[in-house]
């Protein structure tokens, strides 16, 4: 049985997670150690930097928000000048991670219990992709979901975290949510290009 080449990962925070494994599991590639999680984009800024030179030797995959700005333009401010190695890579969910768990639509629906037409066919255009994923928490027609994923002013359940994690990790179809995001097919995309280049090294 192949190894699959191991990547070290960070995010904004632990709701981030599971949707990771998933797609390194997707694409074929292992963590080297749990996900460094910074507790919000500001922290994961400063490291942006400091891990942008990463070398194929040791490589280190970095999951942002967008946030609504234009992705061209937040790669460019995040980076700056810094010299960015082979085995880096900076990806940019549009506008934020959510909106690549809800591309799944069939999967969503039927994992969270709302009516399909409500999920958005176009995610990656959301202004909010978090908002937009806890009103249809809202609209559930599971009462367990509704407790643990999302409170009556419309903030984060007490058990958010572990609700999103378990879809990622669970039920998401990265495949086919990939078809309603761009910007998460082009993820898959990089991080396929950076397995290859991990294979070829590990053969040499």
């Amino acid at each position: 049985m192949t190894v699959p080449p191991c990547v070290s990962v960070a995010v904004e925070g632990r709701s981030d997670t599971g949707m990771v494994q998933a797609l390194l599991r997707h694409v074929g590639l292992a963590l080297t150690r749990p996900c460094l999680e910074k507790s919000g984009s500001a922290n994961l800024d400063k490291l942006i930097k400091r891990l942008a030179n990463a070398p194929l030797a040791n490589p280190w995959i970095v999951f942002r928000d967008s946030d609504s700005h234009c992705p061209v333009e937040l790669r460019t401010q995040l980076l700056g000048q810094a010299s960015v190695g082979e085995g880096f890579i900076l990806r940019l969910a549009c506008s934020m991670t959510e909106s690549w768990l809800m591309a799944d639509t069939t999967g969503f629906a039927e994992h969270f219990k709302v009516p399909h037409t409500r999920v958005p066919a176009r995610p990656d255009d959301l202004p909010h992709a978090k908002q937009e994923l806890l009103r249809l928490c809202q609209r559930s027609r599971s009462s367990q979901i509704k407790k643990d994923a999302v409170r009556q002013d419309g903030s984060p359940g007490p058990l958010y975290v572990t609700v999103i994690n378990t879809f990622a990790q669970e039920h998401w179809d990265v495949a086919r949510a990939c078809e309603s995001s761009p910007s998460l097919s082009r993820a898959v995309a990089d991080l396929a290009r950076l397995r290859d280049l991990l294979v070829s090294a590990q053969d040499q």
